[in-house]
C-alpha cells in the first residue's frame, strides 16, 4: 500500500495518471457513486500491475483536495464490505487492498488493485441510474480498461491497442503458467532442459519461444 509521502505527490501532480484514478468524496450508501468506483477497479485489473483508485479527491483540482469526512472514511475501510460489493461485479474475481492515508490532515481511502491472475476481467452486472434514459455506468459483458489514447479514464475497451496490450498481458502469463508447469513436470522446451535460475532466464526463454511459435 502507498505510503503518505507517496499520495502527496501523486495529488501533487495534479492530474490523473493510467495507474491512478481519483473519485470524489462520496458515501458508500451512495450507489451511482460506488458504481463508478467499481468500473475504476475493474479497469485497472486489467492494467499491467494494477493501479489505485483513491477516493476524496476534487479531480479538478486534486492538490486542493479537502478528503472525505469521517463518517464516509470509517464506511470505505472496510475491506470486506467493500470487496463483497466489488465481487458482485467482477468475473473473475478482482484482488484489492483498502487503507486510509493522510495527507495534511485530509483523509482518503486508497483502493489499491492488483492486475488480474490469468485471464482479463469482465463485468459481469449491468448497473444505469434508476433515472429514466440514464446511462449504463457498469454494462454486464463489458471489459474495462484505463484508455491508452486521448482523456485519461476507465472506460469498455474503444481501440485496437488498448485490446492488442490486453492479449498481450494476458498471453504473457498463459505462456508463462505454461512454461512454469511443464518445468515442473521435467518437460525440456528450452535448451539442455535446466530449470529456470531467476527472472532474466525466464525473459530470454520467452525470447526465444517467440521466434520458433
Amino acid at each position: 500500500m502507498i505510503t503518505t509521502n507517496e499520495l502527496e505527490e501523486i495529488l501533487a501532480f495534479d492530474r490523473e495518471q493510467r495507474r491512478v484514478e481519483f473519485k470524489g468524496p462520496g458515501s458508500l450508501d451512495d450507489n451511482r457513486f460506488f458504481a463508478k468506483v467499481t468500473r475504476a477497479v475493474l479497469a485497472m485489473a486489467n492494467r499491467r500491475d494494477g493501479g489505485l483508485v483513491i477516493i476524496g479527491v476534487d479531480d479538478s483540482a486534486p492538490a486542493n483536495s479537502t478528503g472525505m469526512t469521517p463518517d464516509q472514511l470509517s464506511r470505505w475501510v472496510d475491506l470486506d464490505v467493500i470487496a463483497d460489493r466489488v465481487a458482485q461485479y467482477a468475473d473473475p474475481g478482482v484482488e484489492i487492498e483498502v487503507a486510509a492515508v493522510s495527507v495534511n490532515e485530509c483523509d482518503f481511502v486508497v483502493i489499491q488493485v492488483a492486475e488480474f491472475a490469468e485471464v482479463p476481467v469482465l463485468c459481469k452486472k449491468d448497473y444505469a441510474p434508476s433515472s429514466p434514459g440514464g446511462a449504463h455506468i457498469l454494462r454486464r459483458g463489458a471489459c474495462y480498461v484505463r484508455s491508452s489514447t486521448g482523456k485519461i479514464e476507465s472506460r469498455e475497451i474503444g481501440t485496437q491497442s488498448e485490446m492488442r496490450e490486453l492479449l498481450d498481458l494476458a498471453t504473457e502469463k498463459r505462456l508463462r503458467s505454461f512454461v512454469e508447469t511443464a518445468d515442473r513436470a521435467g518437460v525440456a522446451i528450452h535448451p539442455g532442459g535446466s530449470s529456470f535460475d531467476d527472472e532474466a532466464a525466464f525473459d530470454r526463454e520467452l525470447g526465444d519461444l517467440a521466434w520458433t511459435v
